[in-house]
């Protein structure tokens, strides 16, 4: 395994945070899966949430890797005015960006694979908007040409494979609608520190502690251009690419996150558009 000689301060990998991880880290290569390896993960995704659902909005709703680095450069790239638009939040959690897009006027459908999240965005949210529970490895139970647009924050990573979920979302998009996702950048100092090959679509695992409760997540890591060339096959167009920086404002406010944090990608965040004639 190729190793680097990063000191890596906790919260370098999706949604991991500064309380987080005084375990070792593990990781593992993996190159090529199958149905029921692919399930055993699909499990393991949803049994870890489940056991972060009550502490995730205390834990994730303003820090530094979930809201400066992840949610608030989704924000800049949607549109100003969202009144009256359809958006669905894929990885909805315990609604954060749903009761934000709420607040601005949205209809908001939000999806999750975790029960116990999905029960949590409807209390936080009032009664507003629908939520429910899906798995993206199958095809969405909802109609086509549905929503104006879709954020999908540090969710698709999840999934080896992005044939299904890809086609799910082109299809309920309208004509010329946007999707905004967030993915771990393959540059980061967690992804270099641990992948065989940047060019490798790799299994990556490590452990999070949150407000005590410990959990074992694994995502899969892809070089950039196998992200491009993945949505680009399902009939997306790039419309904008941001790699987020912290600010010196950010690691004044974050300064224990922020310690040993350089100037380098550890998101990247996408703007695709669904063709108008799709």
């Amino acid at each position: 395994m190729r190793s680097c000689s990063i000191d890596r301060p906790a919260g370098w990998s999706p949604g991991g945070d500064s309380a987080a991880r005084k375990s070792p880290t593990r990781h593992r290569r993996v190159e090529e899966g199958n149905a029921r390896g692919d399930s055993r993960r699909d499990a393991q995704v949803r049994d870890a949430y489940d056991a972060l659902a009550p502490v995730w909005t205390e834990t994730t709703a303003d820090n530094l890797w979930n809201e400066v680095l992840d949610r608030r450069p989704i924000r800049s790239l949607l549109p100003v005015q969202l009144t009256g638009l359809a958006v669905l939040d894929v990885g909805t959690a315990t609604g954060t960006m749903a009761h934000w897009l709420l607040e601005r006027g949205a209809e908001v459908t939000g999806i999750d694979i975790s029960p116990p999240m999905v029960q949590t965005a409807q209390r936080r949210c009032g009664g507003r908007g629908r939520f429910f529970v899906a798995d993206l490895a199958q095809p969405l139970e909802l109609q086509d040409s549905t929503f104006d647009g879709v954020v999908a924050s540090l969710v698709l990573h999840y999934l080896r494979d992005w044939s299904v979920p890809l086609g799910s979302l082109l299809r309920v998009l309208r004509p010329g609608g946007w999707l905004v996702v967030s993915l771990d950048h393959p540059g980061s100092p967690f992804s270099v520190e641990h992948r065989t090959s940047y060019f490798t679509t790799e299994l990556l695992t490590d452990r999070w502690t949150k407000a005590g409760v410990t959990v074992d997540v694994s995502w899969w890591r892809r070089p950039l251009s196998a992200v491009v060339g993945d949505f680009a096959d399902a009939g997306f167009v790039l419309d904008r690419l941001l790699e987020p920086r912290l600010s010196d404002k950010d690691r004044a406010r974050f300064p224990g996150d922020a310690a040993g944090v350089g100037d380098v990608p550890l998101r990247a965040v996408y703007r695709w558009r669904k063709a108008s004639m799709t």
